[in-house]
């Protein structure tokens, strides 16, 4: 289960001692399981997928960022500070646009081509630009400020 909380993750930070596998396959058990199967293949690639969930061999936080798995590895007494630095460069972002490019990003990989994609994108960036974020953004580069972000709604 922790490797599929993994996969599901936006930013994905590892450890230093952090190790992973797709134990499921070990113990009798399918290795395909809380989406695993659909989220790890568009992460490190199909044939890297299968082999790990195929083989549920250990690996450790050092392959997991060269196969694309995790995007950075840390000292462990640095994960947490890490973790919150990226959370800061998020929440510094309109939330309204992470949520339109959490999204998207989602959307495009299953799009049929790139114009598809790209109209998608089109989509997303008119009904942000029609959005109280864009407007404040303008009015912070015009004030010389940094944006003041109203939260996010939840609907």
């Amino acid at each position: 289960g922790g490797l599929a909380l993994v996969c599901a993750s936006d930013v994905r930070l590892a450890a230093s001692t952090a190790r992973f596998a797709v134990s499921f396959v070990r113990v009798g058990l399918s290795g395909c399981d809380i989406g695993t199967s659909w989220l790890l293949p568009r992460l490190v690639g199909a044939g890297r997928a299968h082999e790990l969930m195929l083989t549920g061999r250990l690996f450790d936080a050092a392959e997991a960022e060269r196969i694309g798995l995790v995007t950075s590895v840390v000292p462990d007494a640095e994960l947490l500070e890490a973790a919150y630095r990226e959370a800061e460069l998020i929440l510094g972002n309109a939330p309204f646009g992470v949520e339109m490019t959490k999204q998207t990003m989602w959307a495009a990989l299953e799009a049929p081509s790139l114009p598809a994609a790209v109209a998608l994108e089109n989509r997303t960036q008119v009904l942000c630009l029609g959005g109280d974020d864009f407007a404040e953004a303008v009015a912070a580069f015009r004030g010389r400020r940094p944006p003041r972000w109203a939260p996010a709604a939840r609907g």
